[in-house]
């Protein structure tokens, strides 16, 4: 039994309705003094109706929120700033031109007596707040000359700064580098050493089981159940979160991979040195890495994105020599980038658009654009990939992570390239569309095509390459051959820091020593 002395916040029977949608149903949970409290589920199961109820963005339609044993209706964001609840978006809410101490103090400046800002005051508090978390940041710097990760922590001694004693975490390592997560984990653990109660928002379950102390599963606007994190596994979270067994995510590899596609020899970039890769017909080649390894560098030189300074590029023993990525495209090649919404999709525009923007030469009849032919096409990849969307002409910035992605990847299709090189495939997806867009990966290796992936999900890149490609520091550090054996995120890691490594026992510690 919970004690109720030990109860921060409780969410009892809310609802929420907009038109049409019922976003939250009969939804109730607690939270507990000084926890790490995750909140998992499919996108589109109301995690962020939910959490926007509680920082003050929306009102519920049913039901009540007792916050420290009294009931508590929130007008507005700044109503639930003040009762000492703080929201730290996966956008971050900074302004870039300020400097730390004016973010973190912006509209609550402290004043002289003369009613001015107090800049000396407010540095010695920012200081004092990065103290308590054990970091050291330049508070004189400004927001755009920060990394992610000292962004985010910004934002989280904002949250500090108004006395916060429930800090909500949403998607926070959607742009982080292993080490810089390390450093996230690091701030939390010290946030609740000191008492403060973390909901945490993630669609890592790796995350969840090494930060967590709780977990509560939200599908289709219903709690179906909160656990102690100690007390389950990944095969049953996943099974709370999708409604369904899903006892191998990844579906079984190619068994015809052919001959060699595309071979790259002694290839040197800015960033790349003199690295050596093969690609073969109907294989999957994962490229894995940290963060800065040459990655995202090694297959923007091979798609004439980064110039080529040395080396050799060759399909089917042809040698090209890429100057732009439209000679790629015009090769065979196509690229889904990691950063979906910068530079994959065209935000303010529909899904038909979106879908055809690069075939529309195949849909203009005498200058024309037919539009009744984009609408078909676009209809049959919705129903060929299992695109969920209001209706076509729908923005598809409007749509969940996975839906978009599945909008690029319809795109890539009706382009017939031969080779995908796709960049982070899953990233900020629940893991029900992740298994669905490696269905059509596999898919596509069982047709004859060949697909280069680049992630930093080591367990995408086990369950999904053939073979792998491990980069450190610009250099290719090995290539693992899954036929031969399944490798382990363990021997993955040594390789792509360059030394033995060993990954974290997890969150859960025994109840007592042995």
């Amino acid at each position: 039994m919970m004690n109720n002395e030990n109860i921060l916040l409780e969410f009892m029977n809310i609802d929420k309705q907009f038109p049409g949608v019922k976003a939250l149903d009969d939804v109730s949970m607690s939270f507990r003094f000084g926890e790490v409290h995750a909140l998992v589920g499919e996108n589109g199961a109301g995690k962020s109706t939910l959490m926007k109820i509680l920082s003050g963005v929306y009102q519920p339609s049913g039901g009540e929120i007792v916050y420290k044993g009294e009931k508590l209706k929130l007008q507005n964001p700044h109503h639930a700033q003040m009762q000492g609840i703080s929201i730290i978006f996966q956008e971050f809410s900074l302004i870039n031109t300020l400097d730390v101490v004016e973010n973190v103090f912006l509209n609550r400046e402290p004043k002289t007596s003369f009613g001015l800002f107090d800049k000396k005051k407010a540095a010695g508090m920012t200081k004092k707040l990065l103290e308590t978390i054990g970091i050291d940041i330049d508070i004189t710097a400004k927001i755009k000359n920060l990394s992610v990760i000292e962004q985010q922590t910004v934002e989280i001694i904002k949250a500090l700064s108004i006395d916060a004693d429930i800090i909500i975490m949403d998607e926070p390592s959607a742009a982080l580098s292993d080490k810089e997560l390390s450093k996230l984990f690091d701030i939390i653990m010290k946030l609740k050493a000191d008492g403060k109660t973390v909901i945490y928002i993630s669609h890592m379950l790796e995350e969840v089981f090494s930060i967590a102390d709780r977990v509560t599963v939200l599908k289709d606007g219903r709690v179906m159940a909160t656990e102690e994190v100690c007390d389950l596994d990944k095969d049953k979270l996943v099974s709370l979160m999708v409604g369904r067994e899903i006892s191998d995510i990844y579906p079984p590899r190619s068994a015809n991979v052919g001959d060699v596609v595309l071979e790259a020899g002694d290839l040197a970039s800015g960033k790349l040195k003199n690295v050596n890769l093969t690609l073969k017909k109907g294989e999957i080649l994962g490229v894995a890495g940290i963060a800065g390894s040459g990655r995202t560098a090694l297959v923007e030189t091979l798609l004439g994105i980064e110039r080529k300074m040395s080396g050799t590029v060759s399909l089917s023993g042809r040698e090209v020599d890429f100057k732009n990525i439209r000679q790629a495209i015009d090769s065979g090649f196509c690229y889904i980038p990691s950063d979906r919404k910068n530079q994959g999709i065209i935000a303010p525009e529909s899904i038909v658009v979106n879908t055809t923007i690069t075939n529309l030469d195949n849909y203009v009849v005498r200058g024309l654009i037919n539009r009744k032919a984009e609408e078909e096409v676009t209809k049959n990849q919705i129903e060929l990939l299992g695109t969920k969307v209001a209706s076509i002409d729908q923005r598809i910035e409007d749509l969940s992570g996975g839906n978009q992605q599945k909008v690029l990847l319809s795109r890539a299709l009706l382009m017939e390239p031969e080779i995908y090189i796709i960049n982070e495939p899953t990233r900020g997806i629940d893991v029900g569309a992740k298994h669905e867009i490696y269905k059509i990966m596999r898919d596509l290796t069982s047709r004859g095509k060949s697909i280069i992936m680049v992630s930093s999900e080591l367990p995408e890149i086990i369950g999904m390459s053939d073979r792998i490609l491990v980069m450190n520091q610009g250099e290719a550090a090995g290539i693992l051959d899954q036929s031969v054996k399944t490798y382990t995120e363990e021997e993955i890691l040594s390789l792509a820091v360059g030394h033995e490594y060993r990954l974290p026992a997890g969150g859960c510690d025994d109840e007592e020593e042995v």
